[in-house]
Protein backbone atom coordinates (compact mmCIF):
# COMPACT_ATOMS: atom_id res chain seq x y z
CA UNK A 1 0.00 0.00 0.00
CA UNK A 2 1.04 3.63 -0.88
CA UNK A 3 3.20 4.69 2.31
CA UNK A 4 1.91 2.05 4.21
CA UNK A 5 3.24 -0.26 6.64
CA UNK A 6 6.93 -1.88 7.05
CA UNK A 7 7.05 -5.86 7.14
CA UNK A 8 9.52 -5.27 9.97
CA UNK A 9 6.71 -4.26 12.66
CA UNK A 10 6.25 -7.34 14.64
CA UNK A 11 4.12 -7.26 17.66
CA UNK A 12 4.97 -10.18 20.70
CA UNK A 13 1.97 -11.87 22.37
CA UNK A 14 -0.86 -9.62 23.91
CA UNK A 15 0.00 -8.92 27.96
CA UNK A 16 -2.97 -7.02 29.04
CA UNK A 17 -2.44 -4.75 31.64
CA UNK A 18 -3.74 -6.16 34.42
CA UNK A 19 -4.58 -2.73 36.64
CA UNK A 20 -5.76 -1.38 33.60
CA UNK A 21 -8.57 -4.17 33.42
CA UNK A 22 -9.42 -3.76 37.06
CA UNK A 23 -9.66 0.53 36.15
CA UNK A 24 -12.09 -0.80 33.59
CA UNK A 25 -14.21 -2.88 36.05
CA UNK A 26 -14.23 0.54 38.43
CA UNK A 27 -12.17 -1.35 40.67
CA UNK A 28 -9.91 1.84 43.05
CA UNK A 29 -7.12 2.37 42.15
CA UNK A 30 -4.29 0.53 44.21
CA UNK A 31 -6.99 -1.94 45.45
CA UNK A 32 -6.00 -5.29 45.58
CA UNK A 33 -8.48 -7.75 43.72
CA UNK A 34 -9.10 -10.49 46.32
CA UNK A 35 -7.78 -14.11 45.68
CA UNK A 36 -11.26 -15.31 43.94
CA UNK A 37 -11.51 -12.38 41.57
CA UNK A 38 -7.81 -12.92 40.19
CA UNK A 39 -8.02 -16.54 39.46
CA UNK A 40 -11.34 -15.47 37.58
CA UNK A 41 -9.17 -13.06 35.66
CA UNK A 42 -6.33 -15.45 35.08
CA UNK A 43 -9.03 -18.16 33.52
CA UNK A 44 -10.82 -15.42 31.23
CA UNK A 45 -7.75 -13.94 30.15
CA UNK A 46 -6.17 -17.11 28.93
CA UNK A 47 -9.65 -17.61 27.40
CA UNK A 48 -9.49 -14.41 25.48
CA UNK A 49 -6.23 -14.55 24.14
CA UNK A 50 -7.12 -17.94 22.75
CA UNK A 51 -10.20 -16.62 20.94
CA UNK A 52 -8.30 -13.05 19.75
CA UNK A 53 -6.97 -12.45 16.12
CA UNK A 54 -5.37 -9.70 16.91
CA UNK A 55 -4.46 -7.48 13.72
CA UNK A 56 -3.08 -4.08 12.62
CA UNK A 57 -2.70 -1.76 9.57
CA UNK A 58 -0.84 1.93 9.20
CA UNK A 59 -0.17 4.63 6.80
CA UNK A 60 1.94 7.76 6.95
CA UNK A 61 0.99 11.25 5.15
CA UNK A 62 2.17 14.46 5.34
CA UNK A 63 -0.31 17.14 6.39
CA UNK A 64 -1.31 20.51 5.49
CA UNK A 65 -2.97 23.41 7.54
CA UNK A 66 -6.23 24.50 6.42
CA UNK A 67 -8.92 26.87 7.98
CA UNK A 68 -10.76 24.32 8.60
CA UNK A 69 -8.11 21.96 10.65
CA UNK A 70 -5.26 19.67 9.69
CA UNK A 71 -5.80 18.25 6.15
CA UNK A 72 -3.99 14.90 5.21
CA UNK A 73 -2.68 15.83 1.70
CA UNK A 74 -3.43 13.99 -1.04
CA UNK A 75 -6.98 13.08 0.47
CA UNK A 76 -9.88 14.44 1.06
CA UNK A 77 -9.68 14.20 4.84
CA UNK A 78 -9.74 17.24 7.28
CA UNK A 79 -9.00 16.79 10.64
CA UNK A 80 -11.00 19.46 12.47
CA UNK A 81 -10.75 20.92 16.14
CA UNK A 82 -7.94 22.40 18.25
CA UNK A 83 -7.21 19.11 19.95
CA UNK A 84 -5.85 17.37 16.99
CA UNK A 85 -4.23 20.41 15.72
CA UNK A 86 -2.06 20.66 18.96
CA UNK A 87 -0.99 17.35 19.05
CA UNK A 88 0.11 18.04 15.19
CA UNK A 89 1.58 21.50 15.64
CA UNK A 90 5.47 20.57 15.80
CA UNK A 91 4.54 17.33 13.22
CA UNK A 92 5.01 17.74 9.35
CA UNK A 93 3.45 14.67 9.06
CA UNK A 94 1.52 12.14 10.73
CA UNK A 95 0.56 8.16 10.92
CA UNK A 96 -3.16 6.37 10.59
CA UNK A 97 -3.11 3.15 12.16
CA UNK A 98 -6.04 0.82 13.25
CA UNK A 99 -5.48 -2.35 15.19
CA UNK A 100 -8.38 -4.91 16.37
CA UNK A 101 -8.64 -7.96 18.46
CA UNK A 102 -10.35 -9.37 15.42
CA UNK A 103 -14.55 -10.46 15.59
CA UNK A 104 -13.77 -14.20 17.23
CA UNK A 105 -13.05 -11.89 20.61
CA UNK A 106 -16.17 -10.01 20.38
CA UNK A 107 -17.96 -13.28 19.57
CA UNK A 108 -16.13 -14.96 22.92
CA UNK A 109 -18.08 -12.20 24.94
CA UNK A 110 -21.53 -11.81 23.36
CA UNK A 111 -21.44 -16.08 23.63
CA UNK A 112 -20.32 -15.56 27.37
CA UNK A 113 -23.06 -12.61 28.21
CA UNK A 114 -25.75 -15.16 27.77
CA UNK A 115 -25.01 -17.67 30.04
CA UNK A 116 -22.59 -15.67 32.45
CA UNK A 117 -23.02 -12.01 32.46
CA UNK A 118 -20.00 -11.25 35.18
CA UNK A 119 -17.38 -13.64 33.50
CA UNK A 120 -18.35 -11.71 30.01
CA UNK A 121 -17.35 -8.39 31.92
CA UNK A 122 -14.02 -9.55 33.12
CA UNK A 123 -13.59 -10.34 29.41
CA UNK A 124 -14.37 -7.38 28.05
CA UNK A 125 -12.35 -5.47 30.68
CA UNK A 126 -9.22 -7.74 29.98
CA UNK A 127 -9.73 -7.40 25.88
CA UNK A 128 -10.69 -3.47 26.25
CA UNK A 129 -6.75 -3.92 27.94
CA UNK A 130 -5.69 -6.17 25.24
CA UNK A 131 -5.95 -3.97 22.39
CA UNK A 132 -4.54 -0.95 24.22
CA UNK A 133 -1.60 -3.43 24.69
CA UNK A 134 -1.79 -4.13 20.95
CA UNK A 135 -1.83 -0.49 20.09
CA UNK A 136 1.41 -0.03 22.54
CA UNK A 137 3.32 -2.26 20.96
CA UNK A 138 2.79 -1.33 17.59
CA UNK A 139 3.68 2.26 18.58
CA UNK A 140 6.84 1.14 20.17
CA UNK A 141 7.61 -0.09 17.22
CA UNK A 142 7.01 2.03 14.62
CA UNK A 143 9.01 4.52 17.41
CA UNK A 144 11.93 2.32 16.92
CA UNK A 145 11.34 2.40 12.90
CA UNK A 146 10.75 5.85 12.42
CA UNK A 147 14.27 6.72 14.68
CA UNK A 148 15.80 5.80 11.47
CA UNK A 149 14.47 8.93 9.81
CA UNK A 150 15.32 10.96 13.26
CA UNK A 151 11.63 11.42 14.02
CA UNK A 152 9.60 11.58 17.12
CA UNK A 153 6.48 10.32 18.01
CA UNK A 154 3.54 12.21 19.56
CA UNK A 155 0.75 10.26 21.88
CA UNK A 156 -1.92 8.37 19.91
CA UNK A 157 -5.44 10.53 19.56
CA UNK A 158 -7.93 9.01 18.47
CA UNK A 159 -11.86 9.50 16.82
CA UNK A 160 -14.20 10.82 20.16
CA UNK A 161 -11.61 12.00 22.06
CA UNK A 162 -11.85 15.66 23.17
CA UNK A 163 -13.51 17.76 20.24
CA UNK A 164 -12.02 14.80 17.29
CA UNK A 165 -15.26 13.91 16.00
CA UNK A 166 -16.29 10.01 16.39
CA UNK A 167 -17.52 10.65 12.69
CA UNK A 168 -13.66 10.44 11.31
CA UNK A 169 -13.93 6.76 12.17
CA UNK A 170 -15.11 5.75 8.11
CA UNK A 171 -12.69 7.95 6.46
CA UNK A 172 -9.81 6.84 8.45
CA UNK A 173 -10.92 3.38 7.95
CA UNK A 174 -11.83 3.80 4.33
CA UNK A 175 -7.67 5.59 3.85
CA UNK A 176 -5.98 2.66 5.48
CA UNK A 177 -8.36 -0.24 4.20
CA UNK A 178 -8.89 -1.42 6.82
CA UNK A 179 -12.05 -3.86 5.77
CA UNK A 180 -10.51 -5.67 3.42
CA UNK A 181 -6.57 -5.38 5.44
CA UNK A 182 -7.66 -6.60 9.00
CA UNK A 183 -11.57 -6.58 8.85
CA UNK A 184 -12.31 -4.02 10.46
CA UNK A 185 -15.55 -2.21 9.75
CA UNK A 186 -17.66 0.96 10.88
CA UNK A 187 -21.52 0.94 11.58
CA UNK A 188 -24.25 3.49 11.04
CA UNK A 189 -23.52 5.12 14.48
CA UNK A 190 -19.89 5.62 14.04
CA UNK A 191 -18.60 2.45 16.24
CA UNK A 192 -15.87 0.17 15.05
CA UNK A 193 -17.02 -3.30 14.52
CA UNK A 194 -15.45 -5.69 16.02
CA UNK A 195 -15.83 -3.78 19.14
CA UNK A 196 -12.39 -4.58 20.85
CA UNK A 197 -10.29 -1.82 17.75
CA UNK A 198 -9.23 1.13 17.55
CA UNK A 199 -8.63 3.75 15.09
CA UNK A 200 -5.55 6.50 15.82
CA UNK A 201 -3.71 9.58 14.28
CA UNK A 202 -0.09 9.55 15.43
CA UNK A 203 2.43 12.90 14.65
CA UNK A 204 5.58 12.53 13.01
CA UNK A 205 8.26 15.34 14.57
CA UNK A 206 11.70 16.41 14.23
CA UNK A 207 12.00 16.65 18.22
CA UNK A 208 10.72 14.59 21.14
CA UNK A 209 7.12 16.16 21.86
CA UNK A 210 6.36 18.73 24.22
CA UNK A 211 3.60 16.93 26.28
CA UNK A 212 3.42 13.67 27.88
CA UNK A 213 3.47 10.52 25.02
CA UNK A 214 2.31 7.49 24.60
CA UNK A 215 5.24 5.77 27.19
CA UNK A 216 4.69 8.32 30.03
CA UNK A 217 1.20 9.63 31.51
CA UNK A 218 -1.38 8.60 29.52
CA UNK A 219 -4.00 10.92 31.20
CA UNK A 220 -1.52 14.37 31.68
CA UNK A 221 -2.50 15.31 28.19
CA UNK A 222 -5.95 13.99 27.39
CA UNK A 223 -9.00 16.68 27.26
CA UNK A 224 -10.79 14.30 28.29
CA UNK A 225 -9.22 13.79 32.04
CA UNK A 226 -11.65 16.14 33.93
CA UNK A 227 -14.81 13.60 33.96
CA UNK A 228 -12.97 10.41 33.03
CA UNK A 229 -14.04 7.71 35.34
CA UNK A 230 -10.75 5.87 34.78
CA UNK A 231 -8.88 9.07 35.44
CA UNK A 232 -10.74 9.40 38.35
CA UNK A 233 -10.06 5.99 39.85
CA UNK A 234 -6.35 6.83 39.27
CA UNK A 235 -5.22 7.33 35.83
CA UNK A 236 -4.72 4.67 32.65
CA UNK A 237 -1.13 3.75 33.59
CA UNK A 238 -0.34 3.88 36.97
Amino acid sequence: MPNGASNDIVIDALRPDRAEALRYLRLPAGAKPPAELTDRLDAAEAELLAAAVPRFVWRRFAIDRTPEGVLLRDTAVNLPGADIAALLADSPGCLLLAATLGQTADDLIRRTETADISRALLLDALASAAVENLCDQLQAALARHFAAEKLFLTRRFSPGYGDLPLALQRPLCQLLDAGRIIGLTVSRSDLLLPRKSVTAVIGLAPRPPRHADYAGDKCAACPSQSFCPYSQSGGCNK
